[in-house]
């Protein structure tokens, strides 16, 4: 077997690991904090929901760029193995937390080491014959998908079966070191540190995307769906339980509802970027806009779980559509000479809305209630589709060139 293949299978299986692994402890955060960590008001549950689940956001928008910078001059595969063995430890700690400032504390280090996936994407596109560079990213995306979607349903299983949630956290652990290692063993990287080259500043690449009304709004298109995104998921399992959910039903209930809009975005990502590629770009994305607002503002009227979970799963296939969309539109407005340092302050606006989006849920559901929350979302994803039809033309003009300075 060709050994870029051999690594891509390896860290296909790698990646899937990792996400199925966190995705086994996302949905029962706000459980584990109330049940198990001595929380009880429910106002304060939801607060800490929002700020345990920034944490590790926070931490990762400050260090991918420095890890970043490290696996230039160390190569990929270091990095991968310092996530995977870092993570595990900070995840089995989670498991023995006894306080949620215990919890938070170890979410901030979780978001140090992060980066394994990220780092296994730039190992593939670095290692892999340029002309099936396309198909390896794309396989991998796959892993991560699925990963994302089994781990909740897992999770949820698990935590009904065996009465706490603990367990699962050192199921993750194991499962990053399971990643790691098989990394570790079976990866092999063909690195050669850079030469010194052209290369711009930070303060250069963001100067180029706020003069470009593509890119910019593009950004903001990003930092205001994960904003959305995040603002909703830190209070999902606790509004299951309010919609008087049965007691036993609701982590398996908390695992179906995160998995199925996971399920419907891989369902309708490919076959809404193609319909993209025939259609426009613009069009797709404001389409898509437009019905995850609508879906969004009517899960706050929903009354028990099954009303929920469709809700989800039909948002889930709206949200297939934005990101292939607003990616590709961030191609086209950057040209290829800046695609790569666009998607890098693309990328900083994701993690801000990660950020942020977990700190205003929580802040809203523990002021306004959990139902203002979804209109929260609702309104957040509206403003993304007057800013589209604002700054973003029918037919995206080719980038101008842009100059690197020498390092």
């Amino acid at each position: 077997m060709q050994g870029w293949r051999r690594n891509l299978y390896v860290l296909w299986a790698a990646n899937f690991v990792v996400s199925a692994g966190f995705s086994l402890v996302i949905p029962f955060l706000p459980l584990y904090i109330q049940e198990e960590l001595g929380v009880r008001d429910p106002a304060q549950v939801q607060l800490w929901s929002g700020v345990v689940f920034a944490a590790n956001f926070a931490m990762m928008a400050i260090f991918s760029p420095i890890w970043g910078a490290i696996a230039d001059r160390t190569g990929r595969k270091l990095q991968m193995l310092r996530s995977g063995y870092g993570m595990s430890v900070a995840v089995l700690l989670m498991g023995l937390a006894t306080s949620v400032w215990h919890l938070f504390g170890l979410r901030l280090l979780q978001g140090v080491f992060s980066g394994f996936i990220p780092a296994a994407v730039a190992f593939a596109a670095a290692n892999t014959p340029a002309e099936h560079t396309g198909y390896a990213l794309g396989i991998l995306q796959t892993a991560s998908g699925a990963g994302n979607i089994i781990g909740p349903l897992i999770g949820g299983v698990l935590a009904k079966a065996i009465g706490s949630y603990r367990p699962i956290f050192f199921l993750t652990a194991a499962a990053c070191v399971t990643a790691a290692t098989a990394v570790l063993v079976f990866v092999r990287e063909r690195f050669e540190p850079p030469p010194a080259r052209a290369r711009a500043t930070l303060a250069a690449d963001l100067r180029h995307v706020v003069q470009n009304p593509v890119l910019l709004a593009m950004t903001v298109v990003y930092f205001l769906n994960f904003f959305g995104l995040l603002t909703v998921e830190p209070i999902l399992t606790l509004f299951l339980k309010n919609l008087e959910t049965p007691e036993h039903w609701v982590d398996i209930m908390a695992g179906a509802v995160f998995s199925a809009a996971g399920i419907a975005t891989v369902i309708s990502a490919p076959i809404l970027g193609r319909t993209g590629d025939r259609l426009g770009h613009r069009r797709v994305l404001l389409w898509s806009l437009g019905a995850a607002t609508v879906l969004y503002a009517l899960q706050s009227f929903v009354t028990q779980a099954w009303q929920l979970l469709v809700l989800r799963f039909l948002v889930g296939l709206a949200l297939g559509g934005i990101q292939p969309a607003a990616s590709a539109l961030v191609a086209q407005a950057a040209g290829s000479e800046f695609q790569g340092r666009a998607f890098g302050v693309v990328n900083s606006a994701v993690f801000l809305g990660n950020t942020v989006g977990p700190l205003a849920g929580g802040l809203v559901a523990g002021f306004l209630g959990q139902r203002m929350v979804f209109w929260v979302t609702a309104a957040a994803i509206a403003l993304n589709i007057l800013w589209v039809q604002r700054a973003v033309p029918e037919a995206v003009p080719p980038a101008p060139a842009v100059a690197g300075r020498k390092a």
